[in-house]
């Protein structure tokens, strides 16, 4: 008598339901650490910012007339940038003189004092990280879940009470 061999069908509802399980797991896990990497990329820049921000006003005594075009291979002067790219865009980020009253006025504009900066990164989509990095010493983060999260950042006085400092 010849014996059949295979797998049945609860084996094979089994083996499925054991993958649909790791699965569970793993893709919020795999995002998680996607968010994490797109995080530490964007303090990343933020501090290269910085840090060409000081290198800046050791030469010219201030930071009045800075802009990053040099940095990332531009002509045209520039007030936010596309991070990573403006192709796979996720997260913005704006240089912004905070010495005047009007927080919006831009260190490479002519009106500016250019005595204070602040630097936003503001993601594209919830879940991520808005940050925060100030020439007075702010370095806040804080999750993106609905738009007023975003109030303290966009006035660039800190971040929310959920903060966290990097």
């Amino acid at each position: 008598m010849k014996k059949n061999t295979g797998f049945t069908l609860i084996e094979l509802m089994v083996v499925v339901m054991i993958v649909a399980i790791f699965a569970a797991i793993a893709i919020p896990s795999y995002q998680a650490q996607i968010r994490r990497a797109d995080t530490a990329a964007v303090q990343q820049e933020l501090l290269k910012l910085a840090g060409q921000l000081e290198r800046y006003k050791s030469q010219n005594f201030s930071y009045h007339g800075f802009d990053p075009k040099y940095l990332y291979g531009q002509t045209l002067a520039m007030s936010s940038l596309d991070f990573p790219s403006s192709t796979n865009k996720k997260y913005t980020i704006t240089l912004v003189d905070i010495s005047e009253t009007d927080p919006t006025t831009l260190l490479a504009s002519s009106a500016g004092l250019g005595q204070r900066w602040a630097i936003s990164a503001i993601p594209e989509t919830t879940g991520y990280e808005a940050l925060l990095v100030t020439s007075t010493g702010i370095k806040c983060k804080s999750k993106y879940l609905v738009a007023n999260d975003l109030t303290n950042i966009n006035n660039y006085t800190g971040c929310a009470t959920n903060a966290e400092k990097w």
